[in-house]
């Protein structure tokens, strides 16, 4: 940190927060609060001001164990090395002012705006530590002497408030057994079902400084697993064993006080004996896991990057870009993506730091050209011009759509990844997509089904999964009937229902909607609008009297090739069983219907009149 203080290249706002970020890659505006520290930056750090202060409150950064005063700095080695009043608990007595020799606080100081213009952004938000309040099993926050993880290594900490003793904190008495609970919050369906990672070589590591430090002591790691799987981590297992750390399978189901003063035993089942046990300790640590940090929703709507079904922020692709946003130009690291121990996240933030100078080293960005965009010769087509619609604006996950009241909306193609979601929901049909026009998009179905339509399966398939998932179909030489006809698209969600009503116009006999699983869509709410379009549209056909097995909706991953060919298998059976006679008997009594639903076809700006007409 000091060395980043002193870089000449870096700006280290601290006591700072991001409250807006406006742009796109390679071009963000943000806006920063820098809040008052209501000490000026002439402060010395002599400490003349905390001795004066009468007030005293816990200490966040001892987690609670210590005291401080209202005006305090959170550490000797903080960067920089300034102090900082706490008004919430500060009482306006001023004696602050008067120990100051060098008056440098300052009551006067307001919040500040700041704006900087930048390339890229890193999110290195990092994570907080579960509150282990909620298992009341164990005691915490009853029982003294049941702390957490932090709290123990700030009482091991030569600079925490014991000066680095090992003590209890009912009786401030060396412990003679200290038992550690591994998965506190962690691996557990009532609270966080994840592994936090980092867990187990943090208690072997702080067992082992106990040992050798202490080595009257015994030691306990009650676990579900030690989950040691990189460079090292088995030989520092190994070591703790060899060094007398005693470790139980078990995680134990209740802490209570026992006779002795201060004391507790834990109840549980020892899962290599097979019998339940109770054991005996003087201090039980919770292993407690990492959860998101606070204001981590919040800062991902500002920068438009979604969140994981743990809060944690999502990666673009957890093995191919691990730390790439959904959002061009933004960067994950550290645990703001996941929990993660210090040498992944390490590696994480020099990724990171790579992946930005890709960025910054160029004088000019090249974006992919599959882009929405406004019909340029009708602009007052938009709904927004003469009332509020803004429905792209919600469709958009990457904030690319933008509908300022009264004009009419448009796309900033930077930021644009080209799903083509917003095209569909347009209640003018306003927006189109390079590449895949509407009209290149039925071009193709009346090519696929301008012979014997009613013989084929017509497969409307996502770029980056189900279109993939008929390739390894095709590479693992996967069999299946030669009836299906694929039109591809860069997303489910880019596919309109009129392109499905068209089909069934053209007399097809079966049409597939397939695209990503909704946990594996590249942006991040594409399928999930596609899903509910289409459910909805499924039950419109049944009223027309097209049967349900006729269309088909399923998500399909690129690694799914025998789903693929199973499904096309199935369809085509499907198709055989129906019969042509039953197919063409439903297409002719359905096609009235489909022809005025799809009237608005007749507009020349995207169908021509004649295609419509010779249709049938």
């Amino acid at each position: 940190m000091v060395d980043a203080a002193r870089h000449p290249k870096i700006s280290l706002m601290t006591y700072s927060e991001v409250k807006e970020v406006k742009g796109h890659v390679g071009n963000f505006r943000v806006t920063i609060e820098h809040k008052p520290r209501y000490v000026t930056d002439f402060c010395n750090a002599c400490g003349d001001c905390v001795e004066s202060c009468p007030i005293k409150v816990p200490n966040e950064f001892d987690e609670q164990l210590s005291p401080r005063h209202a005006i305090y700095q959170s550490f000797a080695q903080a960067v920089p090395s300034a102090y900082v009043i706490d008004l919430d608990n500060c009482i306006r007595c001023y004696k602050c002012v008067d120990a100051c020799e060098r008056r440098t606080i300052d009551f006067s100081q307001e919040t500040e705006q700041i704006e900087l213009d930048v390339g890229s952004i890193v999110m290195a938000t990092g994570f907080e530590v579960f509150n282990p309040a909620p298992l009341s099993e164990y005691g915490y926050g009853r029982w003294q002497n049941v702390i957490n993880a932090p709290e123990l290594e700030r009482l091991l900490d030569p600079s925490g408030p014991t000066r680095g003793e090992l003590v209890r904190p009912s009786d401030f008495l060396a412990p003679r057994q200290v038992a550690f609970i591994q998965c506190a919050g962690s691996r557990d369906e009532r609270y966080n079902s994840y592994c936090s990672g980092y867990c187990c070589m943090a208690s072997i590591k702080t067992a082992l400084h106990i040992r050798e430090k202490y080595p009257e002591i015994e030691v306990f790691i009650f676990y579900i697993d030690i989950r040691a799987p990189y460079k090292g981590y088995e030989e520092f297992f190994r070591r703790a064993r060899e060094r007398g750390v005693k470790f139980i399978r078990c995680k134990p189901s209740e802490i209570e006080p026992s006779a002795e003063q201060g004391g507790l035993v834990l109840h549980g089942e020892d899962r290599e004996r097979g019998r339940p046990m109770k054991w005996e300790a003087d201090l039980v640590v919770l292993s407690t896991g990492a959860v998101p940090a606070r204001g981590t929703g919040e800062m991902g709507g500002r920068l438009k990057v979604s969140l994981d079904e743990n809060g944690f922020y999502k990666e673009f692709h957890p093995k191919l870009r691990p730390v790439d946003s959904p959002t061009e130009g933004v960067f994950l690291a550290g645990a703001a993506c996941g929990p993660k121990d210090i040498p992944y996240s390490v590696a994480q933030g020099s990724a990171a730091a790579a992946r930005c100078s890709r960025i910054l080293m160029k004088e000019n960005l090249l974006i992919e050209p599959i882009v929405a965009h406004m019909l340029p010769d009708q602009p007052d087509r938009c709904l927004n011009v003469n009332k509020k619609c803004g429905i792209c604006v919600e469709r958009c996950p990457f904030g690319a759509m933008t509908a300022l009241p009264g004009e009419p909306a448009f796309v900033t193609e930077a930021k644009c990844m080209g799903c083509g979601t917003c095209i569909p929901d347009c209640p003018q049909g306003g927006i189109s997509q390079n590449h895949f026009h509407d009209l290149q998009i039925y071009a193709q179905i009346h090519t696929y089904l301008n012979d014997l339509p009613e013989n084929k399966i017509l497969a409307f398939m996502c770029w980056w999964c189900s279109y993939p998932g008929a390739d390894n179909a095709g590479v693992n030489r996967l069999q299946y009937p030669p009836s299906s006809r694929g039109i591809r698209v860069m997303c489910a969600g880019r596919i309109r229902k009129d392109f499905i009503l068209e089909a069934f116009r053209k007399g097809a006999g079966m049409v597939l909607v397939s695209g990503c699983h909704r946990q594996d869509c590249r942006y991040i709410t594409g399928q999930h609008y596609a899903e509910r379009r289409m459910t909805r549209l499924s039950k419109t056909l049944e009223r027309m009297g097209i049967s349900a097995e006729r269309f088909r909706v399923e998500w399909i991953s690129a690694a799914e090739g025998e789903k693929y060919a199973r499904v096309i298998r199935e369809m085509d059976q499907a198709l055989k069983n129906m019969g042509q006679k039953r197919i063409k008997a439903e297409n002719a009594k359905t096609h009235s219907e489909l022809q005025r639903c799809l009237a608005h076809l007749s507009d020349l700006s995207l169908f021509p009149v004649k295609t419509v007409k010779g249709a049938a």
